[in-house]
This record gives structure tokens, sequence and C-alpha cells, in this order.
């Protein structure tokens, strides 16, 4: 899972650059040690690259997410291009969907598709990658190895209804992400809609979280009855990401109250980091008494360590099993861009909205500063 401000976010205008062709950089590439920050992905300047260049000559605009699929390869939305890349063996990239131009993204071939400002990308149990087609109100299945999309839910409308129905005849807006629990069902962020909805694997939807007011409210009772707070309209930044763990616990980045929330299997929702502060602040101590600003992205590891892009902040956060929260990378509060090759928590990041855990390492997307970096957790 950026911005200065979110009308500056839509109107930014394309850079056409010239690209260099893709080369071997051996041991000249940055490699992320233990605590150490490197450029994965992108030249830092605002473009649509070609396919084919070294990642690293490749032009991204506000990336937003990176997400390694069943194929083992990392895919990264490439959110003001409206396409999807992919990263390759030989560290080259190639465009999977998506033309560059902005659409009501069809079905069909995938090259051939444009999509309006894609937001996140889920695995679906059957292998297949899941695009939050934001702009689009659609969710969409992405099959990798046949290249073709199908939108499984969503009617392109931007407004609310359909639950208890079939999910592709339901009414989204701004289905900002999505996430699977282990009985297969599928979880949408319906942001504008200030709400979760829940898509079995009877293909029917329904609400799981949120009355559809914005606010907060609703801790230690029922998700279905709670408020949360992200951000409406058609200029409004991406946020309210999820994840869920091992023990079917689904975590929301509550992006407009400053804070982390929780949904435990009985379907009880509590905070699990923040204070509503919009500031920084609480590092080293408990992560219910740290402030945020804005979180828009959140992934775990294994271990159940959880990350957060805090984005406003421009840094990512870590919450350890304990409770307590660190800063991994980035200096909060002091957007820019440095640091590559050294300790990450001394680096510059200009508002992340995405983190992904992989083997070890975490990729955030520095949406700002149009990479992808990769930080080796220590």
């Amino acid at each position: 899972m950026s911005i200065k401000t979110s009308a500056t976010l839509l109107s930014l205008a394309a850079l056409t650059l010239a690209a260099s062709p893709a080369c071997d950089r051996g041991d000249e590439r940055c490699q992320p040690g233990p605590g150490k920050i490197c450029n994965y992905l992108g030249t830092g300047e605002a473009g649509l690259g070609d396919d084919g260049l070294d990642r690293e000559d490749t032009e991204l605009y506000l990336p937003q997410d990176l997400t390694f699929a069943a194929d083992g390869r990392p895919y990264v939305l490439d959110w003001n291009n409206h396409r999807i890349i992919v990263v390759e063996a030989d560290d080259t990239v190639t465009r999977v969907v998506g033309t560059g131009e902005l659409g009501d993204a069809p079905d069909g071939d995938a090259l051939k598709t444009n999509l309006n400002h894609p937001t996140h990308l889920s695995n679906s149990p059957d292998g297949k990658l899941i695009i939050s087609a934001w702009h689009n109100s659609k969710i969409i299945e992405f099959d990798t190895k046949a290249g073709t999309l199908t939108t499984i839910c969503g009617n392109g409308m931007r407004s609310y209804g359909g639950d208890g129905g079939p999910a592709k005849d339901a009414i989204l807006d701004l289905p900002v992400a999505t996430a699977f629990d282990a009985a297969g069902n599928m979880y949408i962020t319906d942001q504008a809609n200030q709400r979760i909805r829940k898509v079995g694997v009877d293909k029917k939807i329904e609400t799981f979280l949120g009355t559809g007011m914005a606010g907060f409210s609703g801790d230690d009772g029922p998700a279905v009855a709670a408020q949360i707070k992200l951000p409406g309209g058609q200029s409004a930044p991406p946020a309210g990401r999820l994840a869920i763990d091992g023990a079917g616990n689904i975590f929301l980045a509550d992006s407009g109250n400053n804070r982390i929330r929780k949904i435990d299997p009985s379907g009880v929702i509590s905070t699990y980091a923040g204070n509503g502060d919009p500031t920084f602040g609480g590092d080293g101590g408990p992560a219910l008494a740290a402030s945020l600003s804005r979180p828009s992205d959140i992934d775990l590891d294994p271990a159940g360590n959880l990350y957060i892009a805090d984005t406003d902040n421009s840094c990512v956060r870590k919450v350890d099993t304990e409770g307590v929260i660190t800063t991994v990378a980035g200096q909060c509060g002091n957007p820019g861009y440095g640091g590559d090759g050294g300790r990450a928590a001394a680096a510059l990041l200009d508002r992340p909205y995405g983190v992904a855990w992989e083997d070890g390492l975490l990729y955030i997307a520095d949406t700002h500063n149009h990479r992808i970096r990769v930080v080796g957790l220590e």
C-alpha cells in the first residue's frame, strides 16, 4: 500500500523521460542486509517506464503497492500510470495489466484493459491476483497465466448496495483493498462507504464492519455497529488497507482516525495501535499510546509483527507481538529522499503508501519518491 494533498496526487502531470536500456548491475546493486535500506524499483522521476528496462531504470508514477503472487514474482501497482508491472527474474520490468491510460476496466485481455487508479493487490486461495480497481468501483481477478481479467465484485457504479445478493451485482464506492481468511472469504475495504464488506465462498456479499457513517466508535463491541473514518470523494487519497493473521484476526488501517483497528474472530472490534493524535510519538512504548498520522497500509510477518505505513509521518512503524512500537524505516516527520545503502531508520521516505513483507524483507511503496524501497529486517 503518498499525498502532499489529495488534489496534488490526482493532478500531477505525467513526465516523459528518456530511459536507458537494461544492464547487469552485478555487484554494484545495493543489497538490503539487516537494518539496511536499498532502492528496489524506480528512478525517482515520475514517468511511464518502458518494458524491458532494469528495475532501477524504470520510471513509476506514485506507486501504491507491491505483492508477491503465487508464481513467486513481485507485482507492482503503478498507480498514476493505471497499470500493473512485474519484476522478472533478470531484474527487468514487464507490463502485465493496463495500457497506461485510464478507463472503465472491462473484462478480457489484461494488456488491452484501461484501469482507473488501482490501489491494491492480494492473492486469492486459488492462485489468482486480486486487483482493487479503486476508481472503477470493482474488484477484479487477474489470471497471471492466461493474462485475463474478470470482475468478481462490483457493477462499476459508485454508491452503496447489494448486501445479501451476488457480489458481482453489488455497488461499491472506492474499494481500496482486499484480504482473504483461511476459509476463503474475501474482505473488501469499501472506503467511501465507511465499511468492510465480506464476500463469502458462496459469492454473496454482506457488510462485515461499519455503519456507513464516518466517525470513531464501537470499540469492544460488534464490528458491524462500529464507525471508522476513511476519506471519501473523488479526490480522496487511498486509505484503509487490511491484513489478516493466522488466528483469523483482521487488522484495518483506520486512516482518518489515525489508528489501527482489530476485529477478532468473534467479530469484536478494538484499537490495536494509535491514540488518535495525528502526530508522531511513542516509539519504544505501547502501541496504543503511540501517535500515528494517517496510516494507510499494514502487513504482518509470520511471527505476528505488524508493519504500518505511517503515511503522513513519512516512515514505517512496527508493532511487535508484545505490543511495543518502533520505527523501522524513515525519519518520522521528516519527508524526503536519501539513505540508500545505509541504516533504514536514518533514511528518508516521502509519504509511503504501501508495505509488504516477503521472506525477511520489507518492501515499501515510497509513493512520493516514485520508488519501491526494500529493507532487510533484523
